[in-house]
């Protein structure tokens, strides 16, 4: 009996750690983002004097897309309720 309570307890826990580590992820990409938009700024004030307006622009399109990217999965997570492979744990 002492272990269908445990289990019962565990399940109804696992919500919880869901919601939990969804958060933290939310906290963490968020943050990986911001960070990454902050250097990506400085690099390209710092690149924009020393190349053409074309070589500029194409750098802005390869290093925006990493930026871009991180967004899209918050996006997902957000409007959609899509997340990541790694936030799909046993209850959900």
């Amino acid at each position: 009996m002492k272990r269908a309570i445990r289990r019962l307890i565990a399940d109804a826990l696992r919500p919880a750690q869901c919601r939990d580590a969804r958060a933290a992820w939310v906290r963490r990409t968020g943050a990986m983002w911001l960070e990454l938009h902050h250097v990506l700024d400085e690099f390209l004030a710092e690149a924009v004097e020393r190349m053409s307006e074309e070589e500029f622009e194409r750098l802005c399109d390869a290093e925006f897309a990493t930026v871009d990217a991180i967004m899209a999965q918050l996006r997902a997570a957000v409007d959609e309720d899509k997340w990541p492979r790694e936030m799909h744990v046993g209850c959900i």
